[in-house]
C-alpha cells in the first residue's frame, strides 16, 4: 500500500478525532500535494457542519414553518379565486358588450317586398356556388333564365314509374 493511499484511508479517522496522524504520516502530508489537499477537502467538509445555525427549538420551528405554508397556501387560493373572478368579470363584459352592442340592421325587406328581395338576396346559402369566378356564375345565370326546351315536368314520371337504378340516381344527387 502506498503512502498516499494509506492516507487517504486514515482522513476520515483523524478528521473525526478517533485517530491522529504518525509521524511518517505527518511527513508524508508535507511533502505530497495531492494529500494535503485532500485533507484539506475534507476539514473544509467537517467545518460545513460547526458553521449551520442551531435551532433551539425545532418543534417549533416546524410549526412556525408550517404556519406559514399553510399562510402561503391560503394567499395562493385567494388570488387564484380572484384572478378567476376577474377573468369571469371581462368575458361577461365582454359577452354583454357583443351581445348589446350590435346595431339591429334593417334589411329594409318587408313581407309585401319579399318578391323583390329575392331578386337581389339569395334566401338559402348556395356553398357550392362560392367557388365558382364571377363568369362561370354569370353563365349559370343565362342557362337558368333560357327557357327549358323540349322538356316538361308536367310529362317527368313519378317516383314509382323508376327502375331502381334510376331512383339510386335521383337518391345520390339528393344527397349531395
Amino acid at each position: 500500500m502506498t503512502g498516499c493511499v494509506r492516507l487517504s484511508d486514515r482522513i476520515p479517522e483523524v478528521a473525526l478525532g478517533r485517530s491522529s496522524w504518525t509521524a511518517e504520516e505527518e511527513t508524508h502530508l508535507r511533502g505530497c500535494a495531492d494529500c494535503r489537499a485532500e485533507w484539506a477537502l475534507v476539514r473544509a467538509a467537517a467545518a460545513l457542519g460547526t458553521r449551520a445555525p442551531i435551532i433551539p427549538e425545532p418543534i417549533a420551528m416546524a410549526a412556525a414553518i408550517q404556519r406559514r405554508l399553510a399562510r402561503d397556501r391560503a394567499d395562493r387560493r385567494q388570488q387564484r379565486r380572484a384572478w378567476s373572478l376577474a377573468g369571469l368579470a371581462a368575458a361577461a363584459a365582454l359577452a354583454f358588450a357583443v351581445w348589446t352592442g350590435r346595431p339591429e340592421r334593417s334589411t329594409g325587406v318587408t313581407a309585401r317586398d319579399l318578391p323583390a328581395a329575392t331578386a337581389t338576396q339569395a334566401l338559402v346559402p348556395l356553398p357550392e356556388l362560392e367557388s365558382l369566378e364571377p363568369a362561370e356564375l354569370d353563365s349559370l345565370l343565362r342557362m337558368m333564365e333560357a327557357p327549358l326546351v323540349g322538356s316538361s315536368t308536367l310529362d317527368a314520371p313519378t317516383l314509382g314509374e323508376l327502375e331502381n337504378s334510376e331512383l339510386e340516381q335521383v337518391l345520390a344527387s339528393w344527397e349531395g
